[in-house]
């Protein structure tokens, strides 16, 4: 139970990280690396925060890290994934009566013996018992 509990954190951890690139979120954490350095990068250059958040956030100046993440966002959204069915995948080849056993139809009858006491002991008990030692 403990071994369980300790291998269920780590496989929420990768759970969630499988979860986070299947949405598209490693493009998402690249764009904002992206913007955040072309905010300092605009900011430093223009001695302005207002004119560098308008520079970064405007779509007519993007960064070389904007282009390449763009063409690599239509790169993979061009790529349809098609799958061509070659042959027919039958679940149930066989009749399933081929693979079980014959059934035995006989009636199932439980039998007591005529005698079900306890046989005789062998030996008799030791005297004096032994709980009048205790006493």
């Amino acid at each position: 139970m403990f071994f369980a509990a300790r291998l269920r954190f780590p496989g929420h951890i990768v759970a969630a990280a499988a979860m986070f690139f299947v949405a598209g979120g490693h493009w998402g954490a690249l764009q904002a690396v992206a913007w955040a350095g072309m905010l300092w990068n605009y900011t430093q250059a223009d001695g302005s925060l207002l004119s560098g958040v308008k520079k970064t956030f405007d779509g007519a100046h993007p960064c070389t890290m904007c282009d390449s993440i763009k063409t690599a966002k239509e790169k993979e959204q061009s790529k349809p994934v098609t799958l061509v069915a070659t042959k027919k995948l039958e679940a149930f080849p066989a009749p399933l009566s081929a693979a079980l056993p014959p059934r035995d139809c006989r009636e199932f009858v439980f039998s007591l013996a005529a005698d079900v006491r306890p046989a005789a002991r062998a030996d008799a008990p030791p005297v004096p018992v032994p709980i009048a030692d205790l006493v």
